[in-house]
């Protein structure tokens, strides 16, 4: 048996070694236990929007992360039915230190995460599947599928971080509340310009039929396109059915490589509580929604960085576990009244099939484009998921914008994100 450790994660993914790296710079002693034999890189979403950017630059690795990703300001609307294209560019804000969105993988920046945590001495440990866990009165007792055998581990906490399908969720008997989609997502990571397209280096693309997000992953070339299909259709032969969807979004043009792809099904969910007993959950483990907007991310990354802000005060004793209690309730609010909301309102609106709708959709996003505010909105509107837990003394306590800015966002938050 393993040495007792403050804080156990499971998932290596962005948000959990975001959190352990968090906790690990409060002298907390983490353990990472992830069941796959490396980070993985599967395409998901890959934009870091400039309140996420705030807490990359405290935990000191947002300059790496430059150097491999790179910065974007622009986010296109493409309405193909009416012709129609517009761009909103973001602009500097009084208060705000960042005018750009970060576009970077998920697997680079778990990687580099991983990297600076290990340097603090986090341990993360490949090919260990959590199998059972036991929570008692002084914490958790883990036991991991290896492929030396089963192995336990004791913590304090534990944080479950790995994903919609949660082993830890289940494994506690959390409920995972709401709904699932009646689509599929596909999300495709290809080597093609889609500039010469009149395509920005982030997107959305509305049509009833080939609704899409695209967005430059890279400075090599390498784009995302996600798409929707009907999940009914057979899952075994998505990667067939692939270029035939590229046809409508690459006008024909066939001069594309296949890189990656992933299905996946698109929720609207949240467990009814982020925290039972020593166990804890965060990213889409705590709530997982649709990814238009990209809010999923933003949302995940700041309740684990938020997660790793209170427990590790009370690792310290400087607050009560009751502020547990708070960060579940609070991190379910932003959840249910700022993410889901904003990112069921992008859904219908790519997907829209009511001709009358389409035409008020469309006016709604001329008069967006044609805003001043539109760049600051754009920028704003994610700061919305920080939320209201962080103590006074927190090292994010200035994340949210400056109260000199006065922007109407509210019911324009759809055309947004």
């Amino acid at each position: 048996m393993a040495d007792q450790q403050d804080v156990i994660i499971v998932g290596a993914g962005p948000v959990g070694m975001l959190t352990a790296l968090a906790l690990a710079q409060t002298g907390a002693k983490v353990t990472v236990l992830e069941q796959e034999p490396h980070i993985i890189n599967s395409p998901r979403a890959a934009v870091y929007f400039p309140s996420t950017l705030i807490l990359l630059e405290e935990l000191g690795i947002l300059d790496e992360l430059n150097q491999i990703g790179f910065q974007n300001r622009t986010f296109g609307t493409h309405i193909p039915e009416f012709g129609y294209s517009s761009v909103v560019t973001t602009a500097p804000i009084e208060g705000i230190p960042y005018d750009y969105q970060l576009h970077a993988g998920q697997h680079d920046v778990a990687r580099v995460a991983m990297a600076h945590a290990e340097k603090l001495g986090v341990e993360v440990l490949f090919n260990h599947e959590v199998a059972e866990l036991d929570d008692g009165e002084d914490g958790v007792r883990v036991t991991a599928k290896t492929e030396a055998g089963e192995k336990t581990f004791k913590a304090r906490w534990l944080i479950g971080a790995d994903g919609a399908r949660s082993t830890v969720r289940k494994l506690a008997g959390i409920a995972f509340e709401g709904h699932t989609w009646p689509e599929r997502f596909v999300a495709t990571n290809v080597k093609f310009d889609f500039r010469k397209l009149g395509y920005q280096q982030a997107n959305f693309v509305c049509d009833p039929v080939n609704m899409a997000v695209i967005a430059q992953l890279d400075r090599d070339g390498l784009w995302r396109c996600t798409y929707m299909e009907d999940a009914s259709l057979p899952l075994e032969t998505y990667e067939e059915r692939i270029p035939q969807r590229y046809e409508w979004f690459m006008r024909g043009s066939k001069d594309y490589v296949i890189v990656s792809s992933s299905p996946y099904m698109l929720h609207q969910r949240a467990g009814e509580t982020l925290r039972k007993g020593h166990v804890l959950l965060a990213g889409d483990a705590a709530h997982a929604t649709n990814p238009c907007g990209g809010l999923g991310l933003t949302s995940g990354v700041w309740t684990g960085v938020v997660l790793a802000d209170v427990l590790g005060a009370v690792i310290r004793g400087e607050e009560d576990e009751s502020i547990l209690d708070r960060f579940s309730d609070e991190r379910r609010r932003v959840f249910w009244d700022v993410v889901s909301p904003a990112a069921t309102e992008n859904k219908r609106m790519l997907q829209e099939k009511d001709p009358e709708q389409r035409q008020r959709d469309l006016a709604a996003v001329r008069a967006l484009s044609e805003d001043p505010d539109s760049g600051a909105m754009l920028m704003l509107f994610a700061y919305k998921v920080i939320g209201d837990v962080l103590r006074p003394d927190s090292r994010w306590k200035d994340a949210d914008p400056t109260p000199n800015v006065h922007l109407d966002i509210a019911g324009r938050q759809g055309q947004i994100h």
